[in-house]
């Protein structure tokens, strides 16, 4: 059986697809590794029970504290309830305090205690470790793995 140019093709572009797929949940698994990894060797972070997410809220706090939690839920690529979760469990472990936006009564802003700033100068440095991991890159193959990246993530969205 003879499969015409279009049926090989429609082929062809399934298995790229798949491919496609398959390699973005495996680099998904190994930057979740990574993190818990980097978290749980430092010690501060150990003993307070960081997660990967309360780790991810406080990096961009530490770049620019006193954010709403909407603002966060939107960084964090979850809803608010789940982000309500990750700042409920935060505050009990004294990381952040909520605090009324006095530009907005109806928002709450999330605000980095003593605690978390402190924490800050101990945080693993998960940057870093993509630096040095992706130097073998260069800039130009950054830039379009980027791009190839972005454009992909907009062909799927519903």
């Amino acid at each position: 059986m003879i499969e015409s140019d279009k049926e090989r093709e429609d082929i062809i572009s399934k298995e790229y697809l798949l491919n496609i797929y398959n390699l973005l949940k495996r680099t998904e698994k190994q930057f979740n590794k990574i993190e818990r990894q980097i978290i749980q060797e430092k010690p501060h972070f150990d003993k307070r029970k960081v997660t990967p997410p309360q780790w991810f809220v406080l990096r961009i706090l530490w770049k620019q504290d006193g954010l709403p939690l909407k603002y966060l839920a939107t960084a964090a690529k979850c809803s608010r309830s789940t982000i309500t979760g990750i700042i409920d469990t935060m505050e009990k472990n004294s990381l952040v305090k909520r605090l009324s936006n006095p530009d907005d009564g109806r928002s709450t802003l999330v605000v980095l205690t003593d605690s978390g700033k402190e924490l800050g100068h101990y945080g693993p440095s998960f940057d870093s470790y993509l630096t040095e991991n992706c130097k073998n890159f260069s800039r130009e193959e950054l830039q379009m793995l980027i791009l190839l990246l972005k454009k992909f993530l907009k062909s799927l969205e519903l």
